[in-house]
């Protein structure tokens, strides 16, 4: 792995564990074990690490966390692969969930990217609850769908802060994750269907009993 690389990866892991504003890149660099002047000839403040890392953070939202529509997958199996995805996302930069506001403010660079790629993040949530209506999976009317995906947006970037501001015990874990998850079921269960019911209630058991059990590791 080349020395640039390295230092996005020990970077994202140091933010993680230690939170962003704990860390300098002086930490990073001893993380590392090379000189702050070798991780400077690649990146020029600790803002320009975190730009660089919110790039490779937004593929993953582009590429892996909003599954396309598509009609070899089931409308269901779609909302499910999302839900794991967008878990998968958290947990691999949660620094970025805890902090955000704080983060965006401080790199206006950063604030723009983000607000680019989550508009695009918001077209194909849309479009993964318009195939969900399709099938008669979901019912909502037309106008009512912004507001819907703006809820469940706000739920995704916003649980990691609204967790650790709720309890005495703010570590992050899996069954934190999955209690997010859990949250996103109730908003869009009023509009779940009579006949998708049975599936849907199905879809929470299995993340009910995986929050459970990542509960009873820890």
């Amino acid at each position: 792995m080349k020395t640039r690389d390295k230092i996005i990866q020990a970077s994202i892991e140091l933010f993680n564990d230690q939170g962003e504003r704990n860390v300098t890149t002086n930490h990073i660099a001893a993380h590392l074990s090379i000189s702050p002047g070798n991780l400077y000839y690649h990146f020029r403040n600790k803002e320009d690490i975190i730009l660089s890392i919110y790039e490779e953070y937004a593929r993953n939202l582009l590429l892996e966390t909003v599954p396309f529509v598509s009609p070899e997958v089931k409308p269901l199996d779609t909302i499910i692969l999302y839900m794991d995805a967008v878990f998968q996302a958290l947990m691999k930069f949660r620094f970025f969930y805890s902090n955000l506001p704080v983060l965006l403010a401080k790199n206006p660079l950063l604030h723009e990217k983000y607000v680019d790629v989550q508009s695009s993040i918001a077209t194909r949530v849309s479009e993964m609850l318009l195939s969900l209506r399709s099938t008669d999976m979901m019912k909502f009317a037309d106008e009512d769908l912004p507001d819907i995906v703006s809820i469940l947006r706000l739920v995704n970037t916003f649980w990691l802060s609204f967790y650790q501001t709720q309890n005495k015990n703010i570590e992050i874990t899996d069954a934190v994750f999955y209690e997010g998850v859990l949250k996103i079921l109730v908003i869009i269960q009023p509009y779940i269907t009579e006949s998708a019911m049975p599936e849907f209630i199905e879809a929470r058991t299995m993340y009910r009993k995986r929050c459970m059990e990542v509960a009873d590791v820890a």
